[in-house]
């Protein structure tokens, strides 16, 4: 079951920390990018023995992405998922039709901690930092996992 407007809402705090309650939508949850760095995937990655380069650079008031270039985010908002929801994430229509892409990801039930956003552009653009860029579908398991995340991403770890 996917959560509604008014179950979101009854998130923040518990769930969702470090929130705007403007961000809750129809039915899920915009994420905004904040900190005070972000990382460039400089690529040469041969997975699953070899990871992408990593460069750290500093996020002022906006990050700029050289066309076909992937950056990293941290998102301003924390979660603190219990062990019977996850949720979706995906990029927001509005930086689809200006040319960025992200994959979709999948926050697991029992992850705590920032989320890490994968955004590409093919242009030249810019995102502001604060900006909403991604939106959370939050969804009710059928019952309770047994198995909840323990990943080494765990608290929002980026590398």
């Amino acid at each position: 079951m996917i959560l509604s407007h008014q179950s979101i809402k009854g998130l923040l705090g518990n769930v969702i920390l470090n929130y705007s309650e403007d961000s809750v939508r129809e039915n899920g949850y915009d994420l905004r990018i904040c900190g005070d760095k972000y990382f460039e995937v400089s690529g040469n990655a041969v997975i699953p023995d070899v990871k992408s380069e990593i460069i750290e650079r500093k996020f002022e008031d906006y990050a700029t992405f050289e066309g076909g270039k992937t950056l990293l985010f941290n998102s301003c908002e924390e979660f603190r998922m219990p062990n019977d929801l996850a949720a979706l994430i995906t990029l927001r229509s509005t930086l689809a039709r200006n040319g960025f892409f992200a994959p979709p990801t999948v926050i697991d039930a029992g992850y705590n901690g920032k989320i890490t956003l994968a955004i590409s552009s093919f242009l030249p653009n810019k995102i502001k930092k604060g900006s909403r860029v991604s939106h959370v579908i939050f969804i009710k398991l059928d019952e309770p996992t047994q198995k909840v995340y323990s990943g080494i991403y765990s608290g929002g770890r980026i590398i």
